[in-house]
């Protein structure tokens, strides 16, 4: 509870200090490191600087029995939901993840239309479920377990910037970060956003 606090409180002192100037906006982020739906607050670093950050919380989770599949399972019984890339890229079955996104971004492209290329880090915290067979009888046995964590990742999309809306859509490359205890190496999650600047 102390390092929510914690990462409310910086969120809030980061938001109030940026200068009225820069170009910023607030986003409904959906997808990729936001896992299914999430919010961010986006600004530039100067009012003529290609380069900006992102500081987001997203939620996702997943509905399913099978440690392999990416965003929705088709056929079979383990065709279940699921919204978020830690699961698969753990190897392990999710239940819910929330997850804070910190990003650097660079934009290419002059007046309305950019390409976005950018690095980021996303700390999260995600409780899992594992299951288990019983040697001698077969029964099931459930096990929940859960912590903190955090991944590295790259965003490469487009963004379109109007007077007041932007809207971003591209791919997020979560990618095995030392200490991630990731299975896979990289995964590759589509992701649309649309902001609205002030």
């Amino acid at each position: 509870m102390e390092k929510l606090k914690f990462i409310v409180f910086i969120l809030c002192f980061l938001i109030v200090t940026v200068k009225a100037q820069t170009p910023r906006s607030v986003n409904l982020e959906l997808l990729g490191v936001h896992n299914l739906i999430g919010f961010s607050f986006d600004s530039r670093f100067s009012n003529t600087s290609h380069f900006g950050y992102k500081i987001g919380v997203g939620y996702g989770f997943e509905k399913s029995q099978n440690y392999s599949g990416w965003m929705y399972e088709f056929g079979g019984k383990n065709a279940d939901f699921r919204t978020s890339p830690i699961g698969f890229l753990r190897n392990q079955l999710l239940k819910n993840a929330v997850s804070i996104p910190l990003s650097i971004y660079y934009l290419t492209g002059e007046k309305n239309s950019h390409f976005e290329i950018g690095f980021g880090f996303t700390p999260y915290y995600a409780d899992f479920k594992d299951y288990e067979y019983n040697n001698y009888d077969g029964t099931q046995i459930i096990t929940d377990f859960d912590g903190f964590n955090y991944y590295g990742f790259i965003q490469l999309g487009y963004r379109y910037e109007c007077s007041k809306l932007i809207y971003s859509a591209g791919f997020d490359i979560p990618f095995k970060t030392l200490g991630s205890k990731f299975e896979q190496t990289i995964g590759l999650y589509p992701k649309v956003s649309i902001g609205y600047r002030f």
